[in-house]
């Protein structure tokens, strides 16, 4: 930032003076005091770049060498981040509220499955407002909530820029950017290649003022094309710019090679996995090298921001956090696609890189995708105005520290049957298990990760695992009604199932 900005010493005399006058003190959440914000502020903030993907696996970050480079070699990785509610829709509003499906109102995709916009509580109470309240200047670029419909009176409050994609957000070429009321649509420009020629020009633009920005470059790629705007219509495939559509012609997707591909026995997997035939290899690397093309634009993309903010002197001050709404599954337990709670639909790469955050850095501890609200709230040295269920990063990217080790997993109504039960099902993910409970059948999951990692024996009905059955059942009741604080409970150590023994296959 500029020159203009206060000086050191008067901004530690402002802020011992406030400190002295505090009347309460901020939570993990990020929802301080308003005094505590003002001492705050006297301290230079960085800006912040948020680049989100869609439907990126953690394999799938092995085929982008310019972000792994430039953010994760130079910033710190997250090896244990979750969407613990693994679709498109519930994962960004997360993004944008800091909080469960079941306190910010977005279950699924469409409102008809209990999802969507519109079922978003309070649109202009969100991470954008927030941020534009403590000063920051902020843009959206790219796909937004589903079923979102751009109108004047609909734009969310808290963004200077808005630019959401608004017609055929799922194509690749033919896409319609809102344009600030100005809609246009970019029949030969890559969506990857447009999101960043806009991320990049908000950056030149806000370079020019003292305020710090704020902007998030929500990415499509690498989800499947949709042709119209209906995910039901996906071909499946993604579409890459024209100067990648030959690459890795050899490619072949490493989820085929693992044990859990096409699992031979799925007798105690529920009905819709046992209902599924093997997927089809050529199918899959079909699917996964269209997927890895279509990144290489949003990889150049990344490397043409990080040249943006550099070429603008704002590069050491900003923090750039890269991310996925979800993962996705290439033909484990036989299933091709996302929302199911195996371990491949729930983590998701997660890179950030910026003031403090230490370079070639790795961090274990599980993260979530309701965490990054709060930590983009912390680092703006904002106010929350919801009361947030995750917990800033920062602390463990800069310090390692400790976090809770239970989170909640859930996903929405895929169908109207499930819609009367509210839940498609919930359960519990912590460092060793992962468990479920499928809310219209009651049929339940339970997997031992650490002796079990591709989660191919289901132990709920073993009676060595009764006891660790009965607590993580009692953790998920404990988190499915949660809110703020109480989502973020220290239950201790995971239970050993009764007798040590092999689980897997």
């Amino acid at each position: 930032m500029t020159t203009s900005r206060l000086r050191a010493s008067t901004a530690w005399l402002v802020a011992v003076v406030l400190a002295v006058l505090l009347l309460t003190v901020p939570d993990h959440s990020g929802a301080s005091s308003a005094l505590a914000n003002a001492a705050d502020r006297a301290v230079p903030r960085p800006n912040i770049v948020l680049i989100t993907t869609d439907d990126q696996t953690l394999t799938d970050l092995q085929w982008m060498p310019l972000t792994r480079s430039l953010l994760g070699a130079r910033g710190t990785t997250f090896t244990n981040m979750i969407s613990p509610h693994p679709l498109c829709c519930p994962a960004r509003a997360e993004i944008l509220t800091g909080q469960y499906a079941q306190n910010n109102g977005v279950r699924a995709n469409k409102r008809k499955l209990l999802g969507g916009y519109e079922l978003l509580r309070d649109p202009h109470d969100t991470i954008g407002h927030w941020l534009q309240d403590a000063g920051y200047q902020t843009a959206f670029v790219g796909k937004f909530l589903n079923d979102y419909k751009a109108t004047e009176s609909a734009r969310p409050a808290g963004w200077d820029v808005w630019n959401p994609f608004v017609a055929n957000p799922y194509r690749y070429f033919g896409y319609t950017l809102w344009e600030d009321g100005h809609p246009q649509t970019y029949p030969d420009v890559h969506s990857a290649d447009m999101v960043a020629r806009r991320t990049n020009e908000y950056i030149r633009d806000f370079a020019r003022d003292d305020a710090p920005f704020f902007i998030w470059a929500s990415q499509v790629a690498p989800h499947g094309e949709c042709r119209p705007e209906n995910e039901a219509n996906c071909s499946a495939l993604a579409k890459p710019a024209a100067r990648h559509a030959r690459l890795f012609r050899r490619a072949w997707a490493p989820e085929t090679r693992l044990g859990s591909f096409n699992e031979a026995d799925v007798s105690d997997k529920p009905r819709y996995i046992r209902a599924r035939p093997a997927a089809s290899i050529k199918r899959v690397n079909r699917n996964f090298r269209s997927r890895i093309r279509s990144l290489q634009a949003v990889d150049e993309g990344v490397a043409s921001t990080v040249a943006a903010l550099e070429a603008t002197g704002e590069l050491a001050n900003t923090l750039i956090v890269f991310v996925s709404d979800n993962g996705y599954l290439f033909g484990q337990h036989r299933y091709v696609g996302k929302i199911v709670p195996y371990e491949a639909s729930l983590r998701v790469p997660l890179l950030m890189r910026g003031p403090g955050v230490p370079q070639g850095a790795i961090r274990s501890q599980t993260v979530s995708m309701v965490d990054i609200a709060p930590t983009l709230v912390d680092a703006g040295n904002a106010l929350a105005t919801r009361r947030m269920d995750g917990e800033s990063m920062l602390s463990v990217a800069r310090d390692n520290a400790p976090r809770a080790t239970t989170h909640l997993i859930q996903g929405g109504p895929r169908s109207v049957r499930e819609v009367r039960v509210g839940w498609f099902y919930r359960g519990v993910r912590t460092e060793r298990y992962t468990y479920i409970r499928y809310a219209l059948t009651g049929f339940v999951e339970l997997y031992d990760r650490a002796a079990d990692p591709g989660q191919l024996r289901n132990v709920a009905r073993l009676p060595a695992y009764a006891g660790v059955l009965a607590e993580m059942q009692r953790r998920a009741a404990v988190l499915q009604p949660c809110s703020g604080l109480a989502c973020r409970i220290d239950f201790g150590a995971d239970p050993a199932p009764a007798r040590h023994r092999s689980v897997s296959r």
